[in-house]
């Protein structure tokens, strides 16, 4: 039995699926499984991961026929996996060489459920490191509180911690039968905490990073990564928050902070629809956005605000 199963999506990631394993392959923990998912892919995903898995006994490969997303492609790994400990990492992604190392012996030490890291958020076109998902100056270690990780979703959010990346132990979540969310292809890691913080889920976080996260796009020439498979839909999300929100008994300032969550995202959700439309001269788009001022004002401003704490981290890196 491994020590660690480590979960990995694949869409279309021919060209870039191998430095994934790689990251794995360079661990200072040597005991651990790697679950390849090729997601209906349409290059040579397939092809790639199956020579990975001829050349390393510890590579398995599931062929689904169906492009399921990410959420889909976890679980059914999840359903193989025989690791003590879940690792995740996206196929355009790596890890720090200790990472399974360093999260795995602080969870097993702490007796935690879930082990959670800050990034390296990584700019998709230079590969450098743009910035930290948040500020180092805290306890290198210390319990996650489910108020806390939700205040790290909110509007003001430097990086949400919903893009987080949990290492998990295998046994707490098949007795809690905790799946992700199908019916999402954007924020199903959101959803799946929310779901193991239902469940009580003890979490830690290390505050120094030991996962590279590609960005979705480059803060310094605005250009979309080509790596990236994820297509942004706020709608199912925010229905997915708040049916877990109308569903799961929650304190009050629990309870509010997931509300303030919800309506971060119905403005995030306006202020891509407000753009969309004054991109393609959309009058119509344009003036029913104006219907809710307040919060489009709102999505605009935090979204500024964000790019602009983003892009001064980077200058602060390059100084």
């Amino acid at each position: 039995m491994p020590g660690v199963s480590v979960i990995i999506p694949a869409y279309n990631a021919a060209d870039f699926i191998t430095d994934a394993y790689r990251s794995v392959a360079a661990q200072t923990l040597n005991d651990w499984e790697i679950i390849f998912v090729n997601d209906a892919s349409q290059d040579d995903t397939l092809r790639t991961v199956r020579s990975l898995a001829a050349a390393d006994k510890r590579v398995k490969v599931i062929d689904l026929p169906v492009n399921s997303g990410p959420a889909g492609a976890r679980n059914a790994a999840l359903a193989v996996a025989e690791g003590d400990w879940i690792a995740l990492l996206d196929a355009d992604d790596r890890y720090s060489p200790n990472r399974l190392e360093v999260l795995t012996s602080a969870g097993a030490k702490n007796g935690a459920d879930i082990v959670l890291d800050n990034l390296f958020v990584i700019d998709p076109i230079s590969r450098r490191t743009a910035f930290y998902a948040f500020d180092q100056n805290r306890s290198d270690i210390a319990t996650l509180p489910f108020s806390e990780f939700l205040r790290n979703n909110q509007s003001d959010t430097f990086f949400q911690f919903g893009y987080l990346k949990p290492v998990i132990r295998r046994s707490w979540l098949a007795s809690n039968n905790i799946k992700y969310p199908e019916t999402l292809r954007h924020g199903e890691d959101l959803v799946f905490l929310l779901k193991c913080y239902a469940r009580g889920a003890n979490v830690i976080l290390l505050s120094k990073p030991y996962y590279h996260y590609s960005f979705q796009y480059s803060q310094t020439s605005g250009t979309k990564s080509p790596t990236t498979r994820t297509e942004v839909h706020f709608e199912p999300l925010l229905a997915a928050i708040e049916g877990f929100l109308e569903d799961t008994h929650l304190a009050s300032p629990e309870k509010r902070l997931l509300s303030s969550t919800c309506e971060a995202t119905r403005e995030a959700m306006l202020f891509l629809e407000f753009r969309k439309c004054l991109r393609s001269h959309d009058i119509n788009g344009v003036t029913h956005c104006l219907r809710h001022p307040i919060r489009l004002f709102k999505g605009v401003y935090f979204a500024k605000r964000r790019d602009f704490l983003w892009r001064r981290q980077i200058r602060m890196r390059l100084a």
